[in-house]
């Protein structure tokens, strides 16, 4: 995948993916570009979709992280800065006893909205940060070693949430709440670290 994570280069690679047939790549691209831009409707269908010819169940999060993300956590973290900003330099000024209290207070208090909007942002889109999707259908064993017996089939596409590490293998909770140990190398983070190429 290109280096580039924009929402629409990711959109664009994710629909190329559909396309040819290639739908974990798919959805790992459609699930990235969501970071971007949440409340895109082509791209929340285009997954759906995608999902749904795989015949994967889909996402079942809470209300938080189904409505919690509605803007790019970018643009809401300077948003959030800035109202910070906005905010603490109201209060101060009414401390200090400023002439226009009725617009200082005002200040303030679209200052904290600001923050609120962030922090529910941030807290919607942190469970993102544990969530990978299976490159290639996988066996979740019971122990993180090579030959352990295994749990059940993990299908490609698959969006699971990663509970532990351990010797290149992952602990994953599947859509379908079953835990078990996969090798990493069939996994691939929604928000990569450094030096991921996927």
């Amino acid at each position: 995948m290109s280096a580039d994570y924009s929402a629409t280069e990711l959109y664009n690679s994710a629909n190329a993916y559909a396309r040819s047939g290639k739908t974990a790549l798919a959805v790992l691209a459609y699930e990235r570009a969501r970071l971007f831009a949440p409340t895109d409707p082509d791209l929340r269908w285009n997954l759906h979709r995608v999902r749904e010819t795989a015949g994967l169940l889909q996402s079942t999060g809470n209300w938080l992280q189904e409505y919690g993300r509605f803007a790019n956590p970018n643009m809401l973290y300077w948003t959030s800065v800035a109202g910070l900003v906005l905010a603490g330099g109201c209060l101060l000024a009414l401390r200090r006893g400023g002439r226009f209290r009725g617009v200082l207070v005002a200040g303030a208090l679209i200052g904290l909205a600001g923050v609120g909007a962030g922090a529910v942002n941030a807290a919607a889109t942190f469970s993102v940060l544990s969530e990978s999707i299976v490159l290639r259908q996988a066996p979740a064993s019971v122990s993180p070693v090579v030959g352990a017996d295994p749990l059940f089939e993990v299908p490609a596409a698959d969006t699971v949430r990663v509970l532990d590490r351990h010797g290149g293998f992952e602990l994953i909770r599947d859509s379908q709440g079953r835990e078990g140990w996969v090798a990493a190398t069939n996994l691939a983070a929604v928000v990569p670290g450094p030096g991921d190429g996927t």
